[in-house]
């Protein structure tokens, strides 16, 4: 993974600047929105705040699904040469990957709320859904049966690699947000540096991990 990033890394930087430049700025100002005394805001005014921060989610989440395909499509043995930006926005499956994220998104949300044990469990089991809509062209349902069957029989290993990665992303995350404050100041500045920089530095991580371990169990 670490090899492959290397070797790809000034792409993966430059895709992620592409993509995550302008969402932290969206991100930045929703984070700001979020301030806002809604008690003393006319009813425009707060039909306006909704939009923004459902626009808010939409965009990331389409940034995040660009990303990830696009550095499936990258690793992807039967790429010959590097992908551009445009032919990787045209021929993404859009709909399929938004599908499977939000769906990966409920049922791991729900295990940990239910127990922490059943959440970890979803995670490994299906977090390979995404990079299989792409490199495979699985429907749906059928990327989480197909991530099912290619973790299963390598469980612990895909653990190992994969959870950690998102939690210390995580965590790195917020430590990045937190630390630039002092720095800029707190403002909408300093929200959007930070938003942008941890995800052009973290993404790629997780996005790199994922592929490959589609790629190698696939095999």
């Amino acid at each position: 993974m670490l090899r492959t990033y290397w070797s790809q890394a000034g792409f993966l930087v430059l895709l992620g600047a592409v993509v995550f430049v302008p969402l932290g700025l969206i991100d930045a100002l929703a984070n700001k929105a979020h301030e806002i005394d809604t008690d003393n805001v006319t009813n425009f005014e707060f039909a306006a705040l909704i939009a923004g921060l459902s626009a808010q989610g939409v965009t990331s989440m389409l940034g995040e699904v660009f990303y990830s395909g696009a550095v499936a499509v990258t690793l992807a043995e039967e790429a010959r040469e590097r992908p551009t930006l445009r032919s990787v926005a045209r021929g993404l499956s859009w709909w399929r990957l938004i599908a499977v994220d939000l769906l990966f998104a409920v049922v791991v949300t729900v295990g940990l709320d239910v127990f922490v044990v059943p959440g970890i469990l979803f995670f490994t089991w299906f977090s390979l859904s995404g990079p299989v809509v792409e490199l495979e062209g699985a429907g749906v349902l059928g990327s989480f049966r197909r991530s099912w069957g290619l973790v299963r029989g390598h469980f612990w290993t895909v653990l190992a690699v994969l959870v950690p990665i998102a939690l210390l992303s995580s965590v790195l995350s917020g430590v990045v947000i937190d630390a630039l404050p002092p720095v800029f100041g707190s403002n909408l500045l300093s929200d959007w540096i930070g938003e942008a920089t941890s995800s052009i530095a973290l993404s790629p991580f997780y996005a790199v991990a994922a592929v490959l371990m589609t790629l190698e169990l696939g095999r």
